[in-house]
């Protein structure tokens, strides 16, 4: 199996898992979350919708310095 590439991935990927075909020939995938550091891949009834299953649902805060929180307001948006 090759090497997964993580390079610029925070610790889950979204991504469709091809899953076989349908008599017709078509593709059958499912919606979830690939681990960048296991390669485990996760998936919920809810596909993209839901939540990686370590991080709570609703969008996470990216983590900013204390130093750019205290000089946003003299930043010029110009």
């Amino acid at each position: 199996m090759p090497e997964i590439q993580k390079s610029g991935y925070k610790k889950f990927w979204e991504l469709r898992q091809l899953t076989g075909r349908n008599a017709d020939g078509s593709k059958n995938s499912i919606e979830g979350f690939r681990n960048m550091e296991t390669g485990e891949f996760h998936s919920s009834k809810d596909g993209w919708n839901g939540s990686p299953p370590e991080l709570p649902s609703g969008e996470r805060l990216p983590e900013i310095s204390n130093r750019y929180a205290k000089n946003y307001d003299s930043i010029r948006w110009e």
